[in-house]
């Protein structure tokens, strides 16, 4: 959907409720577009519903405001917050704006609850998100067809509602790229992608980022979502797959490859990751369906 198909929907704000106790992952409570330019415009997170559910609310222009964690955040084009309900905040239209233009999305249950955890601890609860933004379009094409009347049941729109987690994660895991890491970090990632064929220490990689081995881990983890030795053996394995595809090499050989001395660990390893022995991998990888393998 474009930038002006965008502009041309109307601002509605519809609620979803259902009678049935339905077993869903996740439910769509409300979806809406609103432009306010009035002083009175104010919620406050533990004055709202007692049920748990969370809120993706995004600037499309003038400005509004969140307090939250003690401090106080601008919400300018672009930038969106993601909040808990009920939960210690308030977002309101500043006397400073003249008007506020936003979209939200609230969702309900503990996949929604998780999603929101997962990416407020590592970068905030308030994010910037390009206009453009795959993310973007998904709230749009579910607001179109809550709009429309498109969302005819609620298992329908509990699966919406569970596409725009996904895209949700998508969006954040892409941001991941190297170039958005802290230099030390970037360091460490480009020493280990250069040494992991080697039986290198953890306090090798850390002096690569210039810190000590413990504050290194910490930060790597806040950093990338996963610890440096996980990362290591991400390597590791992905590199002995292509091996296994596309060499003869022995086992014992392969293992060495990729910094592992003992081909027996190596085995280990590698069935823990890839949930066979490298030995069976080899014998079935003219019937594997795909050509690659990324370990995630």
């Amino acid at each position: 959907m474009s930038l002006n198909q965008k502009e041309d929907l109307p601002y509605e704000k519809i609620g979803f409720r259902s009678e049935e106790n339905l077993e869903t992952a996740v439910d769509l409570l409300s979806i809406g577009m609103e432009k306010t330019n009035s002083a009175a415009y104010s919620w406050n997170g533990m004055k709202r519903e007692k049920n748990r559910n969370v809120v993706f609310q995004y600037t499309l222009s003038g400005e509004g405001a969140i307090d939250a964690g003690g401090k106080t955040h601008r919400l300018e084009q672009g930038k969106a917050f993601l909040l808990e309900i009920p939960g210690e905040h308030i977002y309101y239209l500043p006397e400073t704006s003249k008007e506020w233009e936003f979209f939200y999305i609230t969702l309900q249950g503990d996949v929604a609850v998780d999603c929101w955890s997962n990416i407020t601890r590592r970068y905030g609860h308030v994010v910037q998100v390009d206009s453009e933004a795959a993310l973007i379009d998904k709230f749009f094409e579910i607001y179109q067809q809550a709009i429309d009347q498109d969302l005819f049941d609620a298992y329908f729109s509990s699966s919406q509602a569970y596409a725009f987690l996904m895209e949700m994660y998508r969006h954040f895991k892409q941001s991941q790229t190297p170039e958005y890491f802290p230099a030390n970090i970037t360091d460490a990632i480009s020493f280990m992608n250069k040494n992991y064929a080697l039986p290198i220490s953890m306090e090798e990689v850390a002096e690569a980022a210039g810190m000590s081995k413990y504050y290194f881990i910490k930060r790597f983890k806040e950093a990338t979502d996963m610890t440096p030795g996980y990362y290591i053996r991400k390597k590791r394995i992905e590199k002995s797959l292509e091996l296994l595809v596309r060499t003869e090499l022995t086992m014992k050989d392969i293992a060495e490859s990729v910094g592992y001395a003992n081909d027996n660990y190596f085995s280990k390893v590698f069935r823990k990751t890839v949930g066979m022995a490298p030995g069976e991998f080899r014998k079935n990888k003219d019937r594997l369906p795909f050509d690659r393998i990324v370990i995630r």
